[in-house]
């Protein structure tokens, strides 16, 4: 058992790990490379959806992508580029887009999602301050065939509590009565939350304090030091950090991090777009996705957020216009009375991705002493406790990890190993 562990990385991820081992009661420091309130921890939708728990690398999604490729403003866009990595993992999860290992990752991702909600409902309960909505979720299309393609694809997550019930389009204007005519039908989820990711940020940043947790910010890890099949240390902005534990929850930075530790991973960025508006045009009461556009609305306190694309091969935070352009005409498209007035101010958020579409969450294969936490894809706010609570039962082990190994054996950092590594690498941090 650890007793004071070092988590790199001060997004959603790393904070609610920090505050689960906190509780466990190790000493905790969370170090990171920005100031606490960038990246794609707050530049999301917010939304804490098991009923879209699904992997990104799905059936059809490279043919879309082809088709889309002379679009600047479509959803999804693969832009060419000659880095190894980017052209290494683009092949990787080509070969994820086929029936079968798509089916595994969504009845993987299903187990992992059941206990998101109950675990947000918990943070609120104990003192985790953050703007929090349980109204449900409703899914908006222009068609019908978009509409029966979602419900098969959310049929699944029905075992799990999260039921999506087919609404017509005047049953969904009942609901919210901003949709226009052209939504002909929809889906209705009632279990599904939203929150304000920044406030849900600040919220665990704060709770963290109170427990003790250390924060270094602004200080990006250089270098990673090494102890045989340990890990002796990070160094980070000028400061050498020492631990029993190591935790890598960077984000899209994690597969560098990864490599600085002797073991990369393929998680590379996935780039999305949004905006805030406050102008007030367009009032909605349910988190609401605009189906064909692969736009998700978000209605908060003092303003609407828009978030959406998927953009490969991107490695920088700089706002497309194009992109966000196409956002807003998607948005007037299903929201007929939604008028951002002047180009609204956009952000992006760099979501760390992975090949198959699945988190990696267990031992660095190869070292005693450090867990990853990262590449959840889409989901990263959704499955932020979760991930704290395994995280929490590989540090414990006995049986507590036993009790859930099954489950999280899918996300094993270790299956993207070749079999040769994979063999000579242990599985030190499971067995501690």
């Amino acid at each position: 058992m650890a007793d004071n562990a070092v988590i790199v990385g001060a997004g959603v991820i790393g904070l609610a790990t920090a505050y689960r081992l906190a509780q466990d009661g190790l000493a905790v420091t969370v170090v990171d490379g920005a100031d606490g309130e960038s990246g794609a921890s707050v530049h999301n939708a917010g939304w804490i959806v098991p009923v879209l728990s699904a992997p990104v690398p799905a059936p059809g999604m490279v043919g879309q992508a082809l088709r889309w490729m002379t679009r600047r403003d479509s959803p999804l866009y693969i832009r060419p580029t000659p880095r190894p990595e980017h052209v290494r993992f683009m092949a990787s999860m080509l070969r994820y887009c086929r029936p079968g290992p798509f089916q595994h990752g969504v009845a993987a991702l299903a187990s992992l999602s059941e206990r998101a909600v109950p675990l947000f409902d918990r943070y609120a309960a104990d003192g985790v301050r953050f703007e929090y909505h349980r109204t449900g979720q409703l899914m908006a299309f222009q068609t019908l065939e978009a509409m029966r393609r979602y419900q098969a694809a959310t049929a699944p997550m029905e075992r799990i509590g999260h039921p999506a019930v087919p609404l017509s389009g005047d049953e969904l204007r009942d609901l919210e009565p901003a949709l226009g005519r052209q939504v002909r039908a929809g889906l209705r989820c009632p279990q599904e939350r939203h929150l304000d990711p920044v406030d849900l940020v600040r919220g665990l940043r704060d709770r963290c304090r109170e427990l003790g947790v250390r924060f270094l910010q602004n200080s990006p890890v250089t270098d990673i030091r090494l102890r045989g099949r340990a890990v002796a240390s990070v160094l980070a902005g000028g400061e050498e950090l020492g631990g029993d534990l190591f935790v890598l929850t960077a984000g899209a930075h994690t597969g560098r991090l990864a490599r600085l530790a002797g073991c990369p991973l393929p998680v590379q960025p996935g780039k999305g777009h949004g905006f805030d508006d406050t102008g007030g045009t367009v009032a909605l009461r349910h988190s609401v996705y605009l189906g064909e556009a692969k736009v998700a609305v978000s209605p908060l306190s003092d303003r609407l957020r828009f978030a959406g694309t998927m953009e490969f091969g991107s490695f920088d935070t700089a706002v497309d216009r194009r992109r966000l352009a196409g956002i807003v005409r998607s948005a007037q498209e299903f929201l007929p009375g939604f008028s951002p007035g002047s180009a609204p101010r956009g952000w992006t958020g760099l979501r760390p991705m992975t090949p198959d579409g699945l988190p990696v969450i267990g031992p660095l294969p190869g070292k005693d002493n450090v867990l990853v936490a990262s590449g959840h894809c889409m989901l990263g706010v959704t499955l932020a406790p979760v991930t704290a609570d395994v995280v929490s039962a590989y540090v414990a082990g006995g049986r507590q990890l036993s009790e859930i190994a099954g489950a999280v054996r899918p996300f094993a950092p270790r299956r993207f190993l070749s079999g040769r590594s994979a063999a000579t690498a242990g599985s030190p941090a499971a067995s501690r």
